[in-house]
């Protein structure tokens, strides 16, 4: 990843004195600079400059000026839309203090430009190669997910069905969820430190990494989006993603330093949160690091709430439930 310019802290105003004003006008012009010549920003410092841009009341352009507000614009229209991409609802959009109601010709036009998004994701994902590891992952889950879409009955016991409005409609919105989980994800990595995506139990290291953000945000959140039934259960406010490394650390930790799973294995983990029970569970994985060859190391690879019967019938008749603090019960096995 390349570096930011700006620490994230920088980009807000800190208050409303005129010395904090000219200091994010100074950050602002630096970042439009940057931006005329196309140098790269990180996703917050493309969406301090282009909220500023919006917000502009001097001869600063628009967002269609600079190519590096493509994904502010879009990350905006995509929670406007959403909820229902054939543009037959109300739509909504904040102005000033107050929110209005989007007259048809705007929405249309909106709606026109995410689904170009969702033909240009398209093209990216189905490419298997991609060097960097966050799209690689995004690109592999949003094929599956395709798939999946595809092998729904109501597609496949139709040969027409691929061709109607509904398929349609629910193919561009998995893509624009896609890339909408792309963009909040870039984020969230250029929010934490390398010690945020480590992970520690019973002295062994697990990696919080592109493939565990990834599968996680894609199957186990945003449970009103999906555009078929995955049979997944879904967070609540208890986890936040962009701190969920951080949340998963801090109870591994109070769980290793309780040793009620000392000696045993980390495969899956299970532990219960305000009456909630959770799975965690790691593997051990290859990878290739340059100078070093093929090295084995142990990966997050997904992390949900348990409501299956099955599932939690294994943790009550496999598993004792053991207290080791005011919030945090652990199944030991």
């Amino acid at each position: 990843m390349q570096n930011k310019t700006f620490e994230i802290s920088e980009l807000a105003l800190h208050d409303n004195s005129n010395e904090d004003q000219m200091r994010t006008r100074k950050i602002f012009e630096l970042l439009k600079q940057k931006a005329i010549s196309n140098e790269f920003l990180s996703e917050h410092e493309k969406d301090f400059f282009c909220t500023g841009v919006k917000l502009s009341l001097l001869n600063d352009g628009k967002l269609e000026d600079y190519q590096c507000c493509d994904n502010p614009k879009f990350k905006f229209l995509y929670l406007v839309y959403f909820h229902d991409l054939t543009g037959g609802s109300s739509f909504y959009k904040p102005k000033g203090t107050t929110v209005i109601k989007v007259d048809s010709a705007e929405a249309q036009l909106d709606l026109e430009y995410l689904y170009g998004k969702a033909e240009e994701w398209e093209t990216t994902i189905l490419k298997g190669n991609h060097s960097d590891q966050l799209l690689q992952q995004i690109s592999a889950e949003t094929r599956a997910e395709l798939k999946n879409l595809d092998n729904q009955p109501e597609f496949t016991n139709d040969q027409f069905a691929k061709g109607a409005f509904r398929y349609i409609f629910k193919r561009r919105a998995l893509l624009l969820q896609s890339k909408y989980i792309y963009c909040i994800a870039s984020e969230i990595f250029e929010s934490l430190s390398s010690t945020d995506l480590v992970l520690e139990i019973n002295e062994q290291v697990i990696e919080f990494n592109e493939y565990s953000l990834i599968h996680i945000l894609n199957r186990h959140y945003s449970e009103m989006t999906k555009q078929y039934s995955t049979n997944k259960t879904f967070h609540n406010e208890d986890f936040k993603p962009r701190i969920l490394s951080i949340q998963l650390k801090g109870i591994l930790k109070d769980i290793d330093n309780s040793k009620v799973l000392q000696m045993k294995p980390i495969d899956k983990i299970a532990f219960k949160i305000n009456g909630v029970d959770y799975l965690l569970w790691t593997s051990e994985e290859t990878k290739s690091i340059k100078g070093k060859g093929n090295i084995k190391f142990r990966r997050l690879n997904t992390f949900y709430p348990v409501t299956d019967s099955n599932e939690l019938e294994k943790l009550n008749t496999d598993y004792a439930l053991t207290k080791i603090s005011n919030t945090i019960s652990v199944y030991v096995p």
